[in-house]
């Protein structure tokens, strides 16, 4: 009779499992403060899972934007995503301007609504939210495009001639192919050793000096944070021996 019992729970159980899903919450700026059904589980990007198949709450806050109550469906064994714009604070201040990132061209000067902007150490230029006219000043000609700054996030832009199209540049973070100590940076100039190759480049610039010659990758070294990002082709060229 215990035997039987116990078999019984086991199948009560099982067959009263709740199918769960999960839930991929990220938000644009990122860094608010976010509740799944009340209950507090980080700031954006959040990735919260096992949760019950149905419809569930997000909850978003962050300083100088105004709250938010999004309802979701979460599908079961399925990621849902969401993807959530924050709208500033009419009552708060103004938010603070973001950053722009220009990748493809060597940029000589880069202007946002005819205003030069000023380069920052990590090779991005500083510019205020909203949307600008851009141009920038290169040494393949002027190009000009519409962009748009938000608050406290970095905004990539591409500049490329319009020609047939190339090979995209793919980048990857040289920590992840490099050797440790095989990277040093100096302001804006860097150089790596490994493997025997040595190259030089500069934030900013998309040529490269590799084994004493000029290379040029489409893609200047950029610096996310603490992490270096270098073209692929230029990482698989540095961590293949010498000949």
């Amino acid at each position: 009779m215990l035997r039987r019992l116990a078999a019984c729970a086991v199948c009560v159980v099982f067959l009263g499992a709740v199918p769960t899903g999960s839930l991929y919450v990220t938000t644009l700026p990122a860094g608010a403060d976010i509740w799944v059904d009340g209950t507090y589980v980080g700031r954006s990007p959040v990735f919260a899972d096992a949760l019950p198949a149905g419809r569930h709450t997000i909850g978003l806050a962050r300083a100088g934007w105004a709250s938010q109550h999004v309802e979701v469906t979460v599908v079961a064994s399925e990621t849902t995503l969401s993807v959530l714009r924050l709208e500033p604070d009419a009552a708060g201040a103004p938010p603070a301007g973001g950053t722009l990132a220009i990748h493809g061209l060597e940029v000589s000067a880069a202007f946002i609504d005819g205003v030069p902007l000023r380069r920052a150490k990590d090779g991005t230029y500083p510019a205020p939210a909203g949307r600008h006219d851009l141009m920038v000043r290169t040494p393949r000609g002027r190009f000009e495009r519409t962009v748009t700054v938000w608050p406290q996030t970095r905004t990539d832009v591409m500049i490329q001639e319009q020609t047939a199209p190339a090979r995209p540049v793919v980048v990857a973070p040289a920590d992840d192919y490099l050797p440790h100590g095989a990277i040093a940076i100096v302001g804006d100039k860097i150089v790596i050793r490994a493997a025997g190759h040595e190259a030089i480049a500069r934030v900013g610039s998309t040529t490269y000096r590799l084994d004493g010659r000029n290379v040029d990758f489409s893609s200047s070294p950029t610096l996310i944070g603490q992490r270096l990002y270098l073209p692929i082709d230029l990482l698989t060229a540095l961590t293949g021996a010498r000949r």
